[in-house]
């Protein structure tokens, strides 16, 4: 299960972190609640405008080009050098059969660059598409990302992390990790947002929703 393997690594992560570190992390965490963005984000019943983004390859293609069946679930996460990211990835990867057995296309996107997604993908084994959002240009529209702390950007660059090389800018913009799941008219039907980013909802939940029609 996603919830027991990525609780077991926070918890290591945490034990073996320095305090300045995990002061910075709960400091952040407190910020965006603060900041109200899970309130400011859009909501269930919104409607997600769509969007240009880039895949694998550097090539641009819209949201639209995906949403080919009932549900489409967009998986936002914060870059490939993020273990929880993957571990959710891969999750989405082993029961991709069974939401597509719900007519359920699954996406994943992110700000790093094309190359890095795949990377990403590869190292993951991943078939579904993985792209990218330049310059969170379309997770700006959500409301889902916010601007690194000076404290947590000196913490980045002590773990030798390049956003640069990474995303292609310097704005330290990263999305909060967030699941969205919308109808054909592009309406928001379900919405998981987590401000702690090592916290995750585990997919076979929301794949139950999907065929129970429980949202």
């Amino acid at each position: 299960m996603l919830q027991e393997k990525t609780e077991q690594l926070k918890q290591d992560v945490l034990t073996r972190m320095p305090k300045s570190i995990v002061e910075t992390f709960h400091k952040d965490i407190a910020q965006l609640k603060t900041d109200r963005l899970k309130e400011k984000a859009l909501q269930v019943g919104d409607q997600i405008p769509n969007s240009i983004l880039l895949t694998n390859l550097g090539d641009k293609t819209d949201l639209k080009s995906y949403h080919t069946s009932d549900y489409l679930l967009l998986n936002f996460y914060r870059g490939g050098w993020c273990p929880y990211c993957n571990m959710e990835l891969r999750e989405y990867q082993n029961l991709q059969d069974q939401f597509k057995s719900v007519n359920t296309n699954i996406i994943a996107i992110s700000a790093e660059l094309p190359v890095l997604t795949t990377d990403t993908s590869k190292k993951n084994h991943i078939s579904y598409p993985i792209l990218t959002d330049l310059d969170a240009v379309f997770m700006q529209k959500i409301g889902i990302v916010f601007t690194l702390s000076k404290e947590a950007k000196k913490d980045f660059e002590g773990f030798g992390m390049d956003f640069k090389s990474i995303q292609g800018n310097d704005y330290y913009q990263l999305p909060v990790p967030a699941i969205y799941l919308i109808d054909r008219n592009f309406q928001i039907v379900y919405r998981h947002f987590e401000e702690d980013y090592m916290t995750r909802l585990e997919p076979s939940t929301l794949l139950s929703k999907i065929k129970n029609n429980n949202f």
